[in-house]
């Protein structure tokens, strides 16, 4: 569990080399990404606003207003991740940033389980409030519109989805 915040660290600089031409053309949007992640989830964990109630533990590592900084480092992660992948289907900027959303909302539904379990975070509720699947679309969508086109050398950083998924199972089945 101690190791998890460097397994965020971990993937999000993998991302970063696999995709390393894209980057360089993105690199202000990234940087609005990054900050536009911490700003929602600070707003979210000290105003209850845009997610619901949470609060986050310790174990995902040093925080600032109670925002682990490498929640910001995930959120631009799976931005370029879910993007690498949906490139694969289509280039339609307003299509590919709908169904990338999709894809780190559908990622969060699979996290959610597995944070509440081990103390990552937990909602003040009893469950996981709709609402938060609804911002994590909405964040997410207005994310991925920050991105330029992408070059046809980018690379295929969209794995690293898969191997977090597999993470959070094996961690959940534990």
């Amino acid at each position: 569990m101690s190791m998890t915040p460097l397994m965020l660290i971990f993937s999000f600089a993998l991302v970063m080399v696999e995709e390393g031409k894209w980057t360089k053309f993105n690199i202000f949007p990234l940087v609005l990404i990054f900050i536009g992640g911490f700003a929602v989830e600070y707003v979210g964990v000290n105003y209850g606003y845009l997610f619901g109630d949470y609060q986050y533990g310790t174990i995902l590592g040093s925080k600032l207003g109670g925002v682990p900084v490498t929640i910001a480092l995930n959120w631009a992660m799976l931005c370029i991740a879910s993007r690498s992948m949906v490139n694969l289907i289509t280039n339609n900027k307003i299509l590919a940033s709908a169904i990338a959303a999709a894809v780190v909302t559908a990622y969060d539904v699979l996290l959610e389980p597995v944070a509440i379990r081990f103390s990552w975070w937990w909602w003040d509720t009893v469950s996981v409030p709709i609402f938060n699947y609804v911002c994590w679309f909405g964040f997410s969508f207005v994310f991925q519109l920050l991105f330029r086109k992408v070059p046809i050398t980018s690379g295929r950083s969209y794995w690293m989805i898969f191997v977090q998924a597999v993470f959070y199972w094996i961690l959940l089945l534990m």
